[in-house]
């Protein structure tokens, strides 16, 4: 076999798990994002149950709670989108 074959055979049995690699860490970003968005909503709805509450019976620690609930939302919307962000880079070929 001349060497040229063995390095094109080498190169091309590096690149496969390379490729697998690649494909692992993109499904691994969109389920960080996907969960981020959850979590997100789930303290979306959390501070609109806490606003609600505020309504019923206003207290400053009810708004308290619903003003960190909806700090919270925010970061895990931060990092959904920094996740959505790294999913739609082109290949770095």
């Amino acid at each position: 076999m001349p060497n040229e074959d063995k390095i094109d055979l080498a190169t091309e049995n590096a690149r496969k798990p390379a490729e697998g690699a690649l494909n692992s860490n993109g499904n691994a970003l969109e389920q960080h994002a996907s969960n981020a968005v959850s979590e997100a909503k789930t303290a979306l709805n959390q501070a609109i149950s806490s606003i609600s509450e505020y309504s019923a019976a206003p207290n400053s620690q009810t708004l308290e709670t619903a003003r960190q609930q909806l700090t919270q939302a925010e970061e895990f919307l931060d990092q959904a989108q920094t996740s959505a962000n790294a999913l739609s880079l082109p290949d770095q070929q």
